[in-house]
Order: C-alpha cells, then structure tokens, then sequence
C-alpha cells in the first residue's frame, strides 16, 4: 500500500510523559508522532498504518469540560485528516476511561471514521458511551498494556478494512457499539433481506435492532455437599408480609427486603400479601409458600437432604425495575448472604 493509513491516538497526561495528578490539568499538547504506549501501538498496526498525531491531555482538563474538550480533540482529529481514531486503552482510570469514552463516541458521530477504545467493565466511561462507540473490554488495570493494545490495532485494522464485525459478546466489546445509520429511503422490508443475506454470506451488516450485551455470569460450583449446605431463599415475587410494613412498592423498585419466619415450616396466607403488578398473584395470595417454598425446603431439611435452611427470605419486585437496579440489588443480597455463610441460593420468580 502507498499510501499509509492516517491514525490519531489519543493519551492522558501521565501516559504521555508529563506527570501524574501535579499535571492532571494541563490542556490539549499535539505531538506529531506515536508516544508512550502509541509506539507499540505503531508497531502493531503494522506498516500500512501511521500514526500521525498523538493528542495529550490532562485528566481534570477532559473531564472538567467534557463537550467542549472531546469536540476539540475531533477538530484535531480532522484537521490531521485522520482515517482511523484510538483512544487509550483507559482501563479502569475514570477520569481518563471518561476521556476515552467520550472523545471516541464524538470522533466516529462527527467524523464517520472507524474509532475504538479499551476500558474495564466497572470504569465509568463504559456505561456512558458503551452505546455510542466501539469499547472494547480490557482488564482492570495496565498490567497487560501490550495485549490490550494489540487487540485495539486488530479490531480498529477490521473495521478500517471494512471486515465483518460480529457483536459485542462475539467480539468482546460492550454495550452496542456505535449507533446504526439507517437509510430510511429503502424499504424496511428490503433492509431486512439485505441484512438476513450478509449475515448468511459472513458480510459486514449493523443490525438495526440492537440488543443488549450483558456480562456473561460464570456458572457457580456448590462446594459441599447438599446435604451439608445452608440454603437461603430470594424472589423477584413482591411476597411482603401483611399490611406491607416498609411499603414495598409493586413495579419500578428502588430497593429489597427481608423477612424473618422463625422457625415455622410453613408460610400462612393469613401473614402476607403481594406487592407486584407483574403477574396474576392469586395463587400465591391462596398459598405463599408456590412462591418463597419454605414448606418444601424444610421438608428437605427434615429428611436431611439439604443441611438447613435459612429462617429469613429476601423480596423484591422485579417487573419494570432496571437491569443495573437489579444487579445492585443482586450484589448487596449476595453479601448479605455470604455474611450468613450461605452456601446456596433459591432464586424463584413469577
């Protein structure tokens, strides 16, 4: 290829050379050529790519003055007349993942130009722009700047090439990546058939119907025998007890609760009642134990085939309430259980 591809890289303060948070708000320096981790980035680009300009700056700076930082940073990027656009890898740095993030959303918006950056699950920068840009997943911190860089050189190389990209759980980046432009003037039924024929193909196609990336969860190992384990019981149900003292609330949940039933073996009707809009709820109104099955569970425990059961139960009600409310819902039961050195959980819903 004679004509190289134009790259801009984009680097904080501290990988650039110019100090730590003593420098943090120092604004926007231009160096035309790869610095700090930029040179093995150069090199595993490859020879058809040239890194033309690294733009430095300070943490405090971007993140001090988001929209106006990450724009002139896209000024630069097309006044070097740049072909391709990468940001960090920021790790799980939050001012600078924030920076990352933002800079790399605003260059592939404005510019239309293949764009990526690395930042870990938990960096802030993640969640805000997961949907705006190509984020690859990285780990929590530069240990394996090598490898993280490689990965960005290969990603950012296929989309420049204009090879197939696969979504986010395929291709380890997060959220849906860059918003799909939609040419509105074919017929959507057309758009359909072009799709369903690339994907057939393994030619590159944007789905217009993004679905979310989750984290994939590994699977738990019981590390004892059942016989042996303390199991707890949790639901999504809305199974509070009569009166709903802590005013649990039916949809949209802010927060969980738990009960306390003693040593009783089973739930009586008479003693609670369902705060959840989600689900016909009668059955469990005649019987609360076909949702929170504490009579089966000490069945169990009488006949020795779980170690015990744990007298207290957690509720809450999932219908319409969000994923990331969910998952913080989920850490804080967990912790609480582990406190109680439960061994395993029963989670029912509806």
């Amino acid at each position: 290829m004679s004509d190289k591809i134009r790259v801009v890289h984009y680097i904080n303060q501290f990988y650039g050379g110019y100090g730590g948070e003593d420098t943090a708000s120092m604004g926007i320096v231009v160096k035309e050529e790869p610095v700090g981790p930029g040179l093995y980035l150069q090199s595993a680009l490859g020879d058809s790519y040239k890194i033309v300009a690294t733009i430095i700056c300070g943490d405090n700076f971007i993140a001090e003055n988001i929209e106006n930082v990450s724009n002139e940073v896209a000024d630069i990027v097309e006044k070097y007349n740049a072909q391709m656009y990468i940001a960090g890898p920021g790790f799980n740095a939050g001012r600078y993942g924030l920076a990352c993030g933002a800079t790399t959303a605003i260059v592939t918006e404005r510019l239309k130009i293949p764009a990526v950056t690395g930042l870990y699950t938990e960096n802030p920068g993640t969640d805000l722009y997961k949907d705006r840009a190509y984020i690859l997943q990285t780990e929590n911190n530069a240990a394996k700047m090598k490898a993280a860089l490689e990965r960005l050189a290969g990603f950012a190389s296929r989309l420049a090439e204009g090879g197939f990209i696969n979504d986010g759980k395929s291709e380890g980046y997060f959220g849906s990546g860059p918003a799909v432009d939609i040419d509105y003037g074919t017929p959507a039924s057309t758009r359909g058939i072009n799709m369903l024929l690339n994907k057939y193909f393994h030619q590159n196609f944007r789905t217009e119907v993004v679905m979310p990336n989750h984290e994939e969860i590994p699977v738990p190992v019981l590390e004892k025998p059942l016989s042996e384990a303390r199991i707890a019981l949790v639901t999504d149900g809305g199974l509070v007890p009569k009166g709903n003292p802590d005013h649990m609330v039916p949809t949209n949940s802010k927060y969980f609760k738990s009960y306390n039933f003693g040593d009783a073996d089973h739930l009586d009707a008479s003693d609670y009642e369902v705060s959840h809009q989600g689900y016909n709820n009668a059955f469990v109104l005649d019987d609360p134990n076909r949702l929170v099955p504490v009579d089966a569970m000490r069945a169990l425990e009488k006949e020795g085939k779980i170690g015990s059961l744990l007298d207290t139960y957690y509720t809450t009600a999932g219908v319409m309430t969000p994923m990331e409310m969910g998952k913080k819902f989920g850490e804080e039961i967990a912790k609480s259980l582990k406190d109680q050195n439960i061994d395993a959980v029963i989670l029912t819903s509806t």
